[in-house]
């Protein structure tokens, strides 16, 4: 939609001066300014580039056209692209995500939205150096036009993650400087209200969201953790401990398997560097199970404890599903049992037969 009368307002504010004053520089009405600010009309075609000059924008700036885009469009869009991605060259589908940028430049949440997108799928380019440089331009233009907090926290996020992908940890330290703060607490303080008004639903929810994210964060967290700790084999042997039970307790390799494997491969990795191949087996082994038993459909989920989850999952802005291809995830899958670090194993029959079971148990998934 077009968004002139209100751009025409905030400039004229910004430049102290009255409607007639605006009106006689155009040789206009007063009325005619007037309904231009509240969109009751349009100024003609011709006026368009005597008042950009006159507040020294552009008549692109002027007219800031916007086309709304609604949630479920930018869903099916991610959904879609992500779908063309395992099926597709990664040339043609990025030329079309980045048509869609194109279109909707001054669109926030699908300008996030495709930024996720090529982050999960950038590795598949011929040159993922670009496609991280076209992701920041797009992270950049999003901090020019929204005054989200949430969006601009996650903008920021993203943009400590691609420095890091750019193999530049300095950047990611200068945007991520003084994050580690004391936790607010704002969603007791919700579940506090909602009890108060009688809403014990929405407190239930609240809470189990806080619980849900807050165990989610610990195990996410353990594979960094467990590369800090390799030094320190105490703390190394309680960190797989504690996350064990972590996962057994909330029964997480059918609540949310994907951060079982994470933890897995980390174990995995850290046994097979320390040439410990009990350890390594013990964890591919686990990491073959949940990936063939537990991890399919891929969809964020509740569950009989989590039970009020569903509507929460449903409101985040890419909804339940896979952020990538099935076909994709499952070639990563079985790409990871070749990865460098497992290479000296490759001969070792336990490794034999659990890609043996990997790729059996995938083909119908």
């Amino acid at each position: 939609m077009l968004r002139i009368g209100s751009i025409i307002l905030r400039e004229r504010q910004r430049l102290n001066i009255t409607q007639e004053t605006l009106a006689t520089h155009c040789q206009v009405t007063k009325a005619s300014v007037s309904k231009w600010e509240n969109g009751q009309s349009y100024p003609d075609i011709t006026l368009l580039p005597k008042l950009a000059a006159y507040f020294d924008i552009t008549v692109d700036e002027l007219i800031s056209y916007q086309q709304e885009v609604s949630k479920q469009t930018i869903q099916e869009l991610y959904n879609d692209f992500s779908q063309k991605f395992g099926k597709e060259s990664f040339s043609r589908v990025f030329q079309e995500v980045e048509n869609q940028v194109k279109t909707h430049y001054h669109h926030p949440s699908l300008l996030l939205q495709m930024s996720i997108l090529m982050l999960n799928h950038y590795h598949l380019a011929e040159d993922s150096a670009i496609i991280l440089d076209k992701i920041t331009q797009w992270l950049e233009r999003i901090r020019q036009v929204s005054d989200d907090v949430w969006v601009l926290r996650q903008v920021n996020s993203l943009l400590a993650n691609v420095a890091l992908m750019q193999e530049n940890p300095q950047k990611t330290l200068e945007l991520l400087d003084g994050v580690i703060q004391p936790s607010i607490g704002d969603e007791v303080v919700l579940a506090t209200a909602y009890e108060q008004v009688g809403n014990t639903e929405e407190a239930t929810r609240a809470i189990q969201v806080m619980m849900y994210q807050s165990i989610l964060q610990i195990v996410g967290s353990s594979p960094i953790y467990l590369r800090l700790t390799t030094s320190n084999r105490d703390a190394f042997n309680e960190t797989i401990r504690r996350i064990d039970g972590l996962i057994d307790l909330y029964e997480l390799k059918k609540l949310h398997p994907n951060m079982c494997v994470q933890f897995y491969v980390s174990v995995a990795q850290a046994a097979a560097t320390e040439q410990n191949r009990e350890l390594l087996y013990n964890y591919l082994t686990k990491y073959v199970d949940v990936c063939v038993h537990d991890l399919w459909p891929i969809a964020l989920r509740g569950d009989a404890y989590f039970n009020l989850l569903e509507d929460w999952l449903e409101q985040l802005d890419l909804g339940k599903n896979a952020l990538r291809n099935d076909a994709l995830i499952k070639q990563s899958i079985i790409e990871l049992m070749d990865a460098p670090f497992f290479e000296p194993y490759q001969e070792d029959k336990e490794m034999r037969n659990l890609k043996k079971k990997l790729h059996w148990g995938l083909e119908d998934k």
